[in-house]
């Protein structure tokens, strides 16, 4: 990977060239999201893509991890180590309402590009593994909670938590929805917060 720059103008071309791809990505695909339209989206010069990325792989990644980022931002209580949910002060139902929120804008946000790195991902190696972080962040979360709750094997349990969450909303934002969103999470997070609830009637 590139190293990043130092002056300020030089900083500037790269996050133009960043937005160019994003957007780029997503409305015309990976085919045609050429290094040379990407720069001119940024109204910069071909050469200066290069300065900044090997090639519009890279570029990806970057656009990928700084997803991953944005997700990190999202989820309370994962700054530090230290962070742990405490279960008196979150009922289950609005932890996951929570985590269906953060994931579905996740996707809805930018639908077109997230395809893409979902069909890049299983080609390039290193794209999944950024993709499986981001992914790693939420399943924390959710981890954290049925820990907290003193399940058997936590790890099964939240992984596979997330997995009906991830699922609902990946139906919902690209297939054909039968509901509005909000209904959509509000009951995702009902069934989701049975599993923990609905044995203690």
């Amino acid at each position: 990977m590139k190293t990043l720059p130092t002056q300020k103008r030089a900083l500037a071309k790269r996050a133009a060239l960043i937005q160019a791809g994003r957007e780029s990505f997503a409305r015309r695909g990976y085919e045609q999201s050429t290094a040379k339209v990407i720069a001119e989206d940024a109204a910069v010069a071909t050469g200066t893509f290069y300065q900044n990325f090997e090639n519009k792989d890279e570029l990806l990644r970057v656009i990928a991890q700084l997803k991953r980022d944005e997700i990190f931002h999202a989820v309370p209580g994962l700054e530090t180590k230290q962070s742990r949910l405490n279960p008196l002060e979150h009922s289950t139902e609005v932890l996951f309402r929570k985590v269906l929120e953060i994931v579905y804008h996740y996707h809805e946000s930018e639908a077109e590009l997230h395809q893409v790195l979902e069909q890049r991902r299983f080609i390039d190696p290193l794209l999944d593994e950024i993709l499986l972080k981001s992914e790693a962040v939420l399943e924390e979360k959710v981890l954290a909670y049925v820990k907290a709750h003193n399940k058997e094997n936590p790890e099964a349990v939240a992984y596979n938590l997330f997995a009906m969450a991830e699922g609902l909303v990946h139906r919902h934002v690209f297939g054909q929805p039968l509901s509005s969103k909000e209904d959509t999470l509000d009951l995702g997070a009902k069934m989701l917060a049975c599993y923990f609830e609905c044995e203690h009637r």
